[in-house]
């Protein structure tokens, strides 16, 4: 609605000839065919490329009028040789003038989030096998929360542990979340394979720990 040419320019470093196509609708003869729906048929016309035009300047030249459908009034109307005048020309050119390509993704944070979500998401039995429980397998690279740290049994001793070992994590900068609730071993690891945490240390005493990988369920 500007009025602004969306187009770009490049200019030569010197003047080229190029062969131009020219198409003249003549306004006359076309305003005394088509009356009010003249513009309709110009702009028709004027929008044919290179092949469309010279296909209808051959046919005009043998039959002298020619059936042309113009899209914007949904029919055909008879071109007659002294409506349009087609012609190729050789110009000098300063410039190119054109229509860009534009690529314009409009998403946001959230979208890619959302892929993210569906393309890690899984489902697997539990031990059981009568139950399916949900698993995010979130890259250890790009998981929020690097690992989990729970006691294996409350225990007061184990629980300090879990606790000093989590000041380890928080030390060297690795997110971690802590668990000493009293939900069984089983769960506990359900839960970590539900937020889509890659690993989780498992306190089993004062002095040793059972580390687990999410995906394989291997431990160590």
């Amino acid at each position: 609605k500007s009025g602004v040419a969306l187009v770009a320019e490049e200019r030569y470093a010197e003047p080229k000839e190029v062969e131009k196509l020219v198409i003249t609708p003549v306004m006359k003869e076309l305003g005394l065919a088509f009356r009010r729906n003249q513009k309709n048929v110009v702009e028709a016309l004027e929008a044919m490329n290179e092949q469309e035009a010279m296909e209808m300047k051959a046919t005009l030249e043998s039959k002298e009028e020619v059936e042309f459908y113009v899209c914007t009034l949904g029919k055909n109307v008879c071109i007659k040789k002294n409506m349009v005048s087609i012609s190729k020309e050789v110009k000098k050119e300063q410039r190119r003038v054109f229509t860009p390509s534009v690529i314009e993704p409009a998403f946001g944070i959230g979208r890619i989030i959302y892929c993210l979500y569906e393309h890690c998401f899984s489902m697997r039995p539990n031990k059981a096998g009568d139950e399916q429980l949900n698993v995010f397998r979130f890259s250890p690279l790009v998981a929020p929360i690097k690992c989990t740290v729970f006691p294996l049994v409350q225990n007061q001793q184990f629980e300090e542990a879990t606790k000093v070992i989590a000041k380890e994590l928080t030390s060297v900068g690795i997110s971690h979340k802590v668990d000493i609730t009293g939900t069984s071993i089983g769960k506990k690891y359900a839960r970590s394979d539900e937020l889509g945490v890659p690993f989780a240390i498992t306190v089993d005493s004062e002095t040793s720990v059972t580390i687990r990988e999410r995906d394989s369920k291997d431990q160590v």
